[in-house]
């Protein structure tokens, strides 16, 4: 939960507690090493942005994360 916070933190420019797109991007651009399309990080956002309004809220970072997680415990 605290790494979670903190994943936020560092890229939540604004303080509003939720992550835009240009956040996301820097997030991204962060933790890939490799260079991916703008139409691949926008449909990566989608997965985060569960409700589709354009920000990804903490809850819906948790959730993914979480998935995330059990899915690579199970592999």
């Amino acid at each position: 939960e605290a790494e979670l916070q903190d994943m936020i933190n560092e890229v939540d420019a604004d303080g509003n507690g939720d992550i835009d797109f240009g956040e996301f991007l820097t997030m991204m651009a962060r933790k890939m090493k490799d260079t991916d399309s703008e139409d691949e990080i926008k449909e990566a956002f989608k997965v985060f942005d569960k409700d589709g309004n354009g920000f990804i809220s903490a809850a819906e970072l948790r959730h993914v994360m979480t998935y995330l997680g059990e899915s690579s415990a199970t592999s």
